[in-house]
């Protein structure tokens, strides 16, 4: 096997190891996501910083709102719709409802003030772990364009790792001539007379030896 052959099989089986784990871990999140309702949570804002800067991302289940504790980092819908917001809680009350509501106050850590509003839940989802900047590697690959092109190199990668290659190159075997010998085993080509060497006979027969018959090909 050539040094070129070695190398580009290094680097197939680099891909294939690097598409296997990014495959396994994306079949993993979609199992969480499905069936435990994990989700992600992205800080588009530095509300929430140092903690969680902009850019960050951080992974949130749900709990039920009993389960919510001062301190805690919760996801909550706001009363008059859009976008859902992230911030730690303040206090926790129960508004006496009887249906396991309660009533949040939350700020953000970067925030001078509490939130003007009082948010009502029976659940929430409650942020476990989170890292900065990976949010931005999010919101970049969620682009149709990066998509795209994340498409286009995976499919030239597949076909250029699953591509077949030439087996005797890959394996080191010699080439093999037109005739079928190959160039390095010793044996002669097809059609050629086998036999004794004049000088070898000669030496037999003062040995009294009888020397062994020279066979021809038959020609075809």
């Amino acid at each position: 096997m050539t040094r070129a052959s070695r190398g580009s099989g290094r680097v197939q089986q680099a891909c294939l190891n690097v598409a296997s784990v990014v495959g396994a871990l994306a079949i993993l999140w979609f199992l969480l996501s499905l069936l435990l309702g994990w989700s992600l949570v992205l800080f588009k804002t530095g509300s929430m910083a140092p903690t969680y800067p902009t850019g960050a991302a951080a992974v949130a289940v749900p709990v039920a709102a009993d389960e919510i504790e001062p301190g805690d980092v919760v996801t909550v819908p706001r009363a008059a719709g859009g976008l859902p917001v992230t911030h730690r809680v303040v206090s926790v009350a129960d508004p006496g409802t009887g249906d396991g509501a309660r009533e949040l106050v939350l700020k953000g850590d970067d925030n001078a003030t509490q939130d003007l509003e009082v948010y009502t839940v029976t659940g929430a989802d409650r942020v476990v772990v989170g890292a900065p900047y990976v949010g931005y590697a999010v919101t970049l690959l969620a682009q149709p364009k990066t998509l795209a092109i994340l498409t286009t190199v995976v499919a030239a990668l597949t076909v250029w790792v699953f591509w077949p290659r030439d087996e005797d190159d890959a394996d080191g075997e010699p080439e093999q001539a037109e005739d079928g010998a190959t160039q390095s085993d010793g044996l002669a080509p097809a059609g050629t007379t086998v036999g004794s060497a004049p000088g070898t006979t000669r030496a037999m027969l003062r040995e009294g030896l009888r020397p062994p018959p020279t066979t021809h090909e038959r020609p075809t």
